[in-house]
């Protein structure tokens, strides 16, 4: 299985930067130093500041300085749980209960939503959300498993018909066949997830699956993220800003021969 030779090369997404930080000082710290980035966007990585026992009234009242003496940039909320590579282990009542204080509390503009809670309490959420407070990204990391193009179309699709604003998805590629069938079927989803109003993330983790940050545009993903730490760890896909421009041009040169 081929990708088409004909890349084209938008540049319609925003880069976005992790910070995972375990303290207010280091968080603040963190964000005044990208926040001379340009052009980019922040996820705060809350479940680092939960794991270090920081509560979730804190969190917020931190986020809310953040907005109003740190930066201006747009921020995105994650509280990633252990089986989607994060740090800390929730039920779903108090999942709910921190994403429900996000929303109605917290100065972020979006906030990211973990799809298996998502679905397990739907009409919890779309309750919640219909406030329409916050863009909602609704997300799944998968790092166990690969899936066929009819599966990710379904997944896919299930996850566009959610009442988030953002469909994210994320998966370790292992082979150039994972990757590629990963790709095709995303971008294969363009037009149903335009039909239901929603932007897309696809991100494809592994080696091989740095392409698929390098060429967004295959998959219309309007967020790309990128390290904001000087470790780059290729084996999942993470770049910096250099090193990302760097291989951007390469591919640029390719789609040109």
């Amino acid at each position: 299985m081929k990708i088409s030779s004909g890349i084209k090369l938008k540049n319609d997404f925003i880069f976005c930067y992790p910070i995972l930080e375990d303290s207010r000082s280091a968080l603040i710290k963190k964000i005044s130093q990208v926040d001379k980035e340009r052009k980019c966007m922040i996820e705060l990585r809350l479940d680092y500041l939960l794991c270090a026992g920081m509560s979730i009234e804190d969190i917020i009242g931190t986020i809310n300085y953040i907005k109003s003496k740190v930066t201006n940039k747009k921020i995105i909320a994650t509280i990633r749980t252990v089986s989607e590579g994060g740090r800390v282990d929730l039920t779903k009542e108090k999942y709910f209960t921190y994403i429900k204080e996000l929303y109605l509390k917290s100065r972020v503009h979006f906030i990211d939503v973990e799809y298996k809670f998502y679905k397990i309490d739907k009409i919890y959420y779309d309750s919640l959300f219909k406030k329409k407070k916050k863009k909602i990204i609704i997300s799944m990391h998968i790092f166990d498993r690969i899936f066929f193009e009819n599966e990710y179309i379904k997944l896919f699709t299930e996850m566009a018909e959610s009442s988030g604003n953002i469909v994210k998805f994320a998966i370790k590629t292992f082979t150039k066949e994972d990757l590629f069938t990963f790709m095709i079927a995303a971008r294969k989803c363009e037009k149903m997830i335009k039909k239901n109003k929603k932007d897309a993330i696809f991100i494809a983790m592994g080696t091989v699956g740095v392409l698929s940050r390098l060429w967004p545009e295959f998959t219309s993903t309007k967020i790309v993220f990128l390290t904001a730490y000087k470790e780059i760890d290729i084996e999942f896909g993470q770049m910096n800003r250099e090193k990302y421009v760097k291989y951007r041009k390469l591919l640029a040169k390719i789609g040109k021969n």
